[in-house]
């Protein structure tokens, strides 16, 4: 019996290491993030409320359009091609500051590696090549949602 139980063992360690490896062998894909200054601001005070790191906030990012995308999906459409502009404008602006430090320049680049699930997501929204304009969208639909149009609470008398 004692024999039965060892062997059981064995086979639920050896189990569990074999999808532990396989979990870490799961292909995470790796981009290259291109921040605002505006989105750099956003983030910190999004992680900071929500107690995320900026990579799990980065995938909430991503599954919050991917959300609203297949709740209403021209809304959305709409709010991704007017985000899509915004981002441009102020990245075409940074583009266009050649004087800015180096560390500043580093400041505002940063990479991503997201899970499978996250990547479908942007492959379902067709926004694979367009990353930066999906976080950029993401970034301040939420910070919108949870920030902005917080509403002061009304006091009781």
């Amino acid at each position: 019996m004692a024999t039965d139980n060892k062997k059981k063992d064995d086979y639920l360690a050896e189990q569990a290491i074999n999808d532990g490896i396989q979990l870490k062998e799961t292909k995470q894909e790796e981009y290259v993030i291109k921040y605002t200054n505006s989105e750099l601001d956003k983030i910190q005070k999004l992680t900071e409320i929500l107690r995320l790191s900026k990579e799990a906030f980065m995938e909430s990012a991503i599954s919050y359009v991917h959300f609203r995308f297949t709740s209403d999906q021209e809304n959305t459409q709409k709010t991704i091609h007017h985000q899509t502009a915004k981002y441009m404008d102020e990245s075409k602006k940074i583009d266009i500051e050649h004087n800015i430090p180096p560390k500043e320049r580093d400041r505002l680049k940063g990479k991503i590696k997201l899970s499978p699930e996250t990547s479908q997501k942007l492959d379902e929204l067709n926004m694979k090549e367009k990353i930066n304009e999906c976080l950029f969208t993401g970034i301040n639909l939420l910070y919108e949602q949870l920030i902005d149009n917080l509403k002061p609470a009304k006091s009781e008398n």
